[in-house]
């Protein structure tokens, strides 16, 4: 009997804290494959995770973002038909005024919005570039009061990465009230007009 006790104090802990290893003599997980995986029958129950791989073949679970659902075993996009608008209003001050590198929050706390109601002026006001762009960074800049707005072409008063390409070669203006539209683009780090309405 003490002989059976013995072996039950040496086997046991090697039984509950022990690694499988396929294709390998030295697993790193309590199960390592090394080689690929195949997964077939799995029962009809609803997926409620998503797992990945990380840069050690480890799988884990993989967060599902605000963007992304995963319902009743679907992942699916979610995303609004719908653009968000906020007014933010422009320091007044003389004619004309040049505002370089304007930092409308694109990237930081308006990253969410893309109509920017600009208000404020009540007089001409001209933006030679817009800080914070990111690829493919969509806005939209309604001019409110009925003064001018105009968008200065690769104007060296704004950093290089924050400039505006007009497309005309020169400055584009709304006479009054009007809407400009840019896109940014990451590889030429340039905001392009892409519209400009009164």
């Amino acid at each position: 009997m003490k002989i059976l006790y013995c072996l039950a104090l040496v086997l046991l802990p090697t039984i509950s804290f022990s690694q499988v290893g396929i294709n390998t003599t030295n697993p790193l997980d309590t199960l390592h494959v090394n080689g690929t995986v195949r997964i077939v029958d799995t029962n009809s129950s609803t997926s409620t995770k998503l797992m990945g791989a990380d840069a050690n073949g480890t799988i884990n679970e993989v967060i599902v973002g605000t963007n992304l659902g995963l319902t009743a075993g679907t992942l699916n996009a979610y995303g609004s038909a719908t653009y968000g608008i906020i007014s933010l209003a422009v320091t007044d001050g003389p004619v004309n005024e040049e505002f370089n590198d304007y930092d409308l929050g694109v990237s930081g706390v308006n990253q969410d919005k893309t109509v920017f109601r600009l208000t404020g002026r009540t007089n001409s006001y001209r933006f030679t570039g817009i800080a914070g762009g990111t690829d493919g960074r969509h806005i939209v800049l309604l001019n409110i009061p009925s003064v001018n707005f105009r968008l200065e072409n690769e104007h060296t008063s704004s950093l290089a990465q924050n400039r505006i390409i007009t497309l005309s070669g020169g400055f584009e203006a709304t006479s009054g009230q009007g809407s400009a539209e840019l896109v940014y683009d990451g590889t030429l780090q340039r905001w392009f007009l892409i519209n400009l309405r009164n």
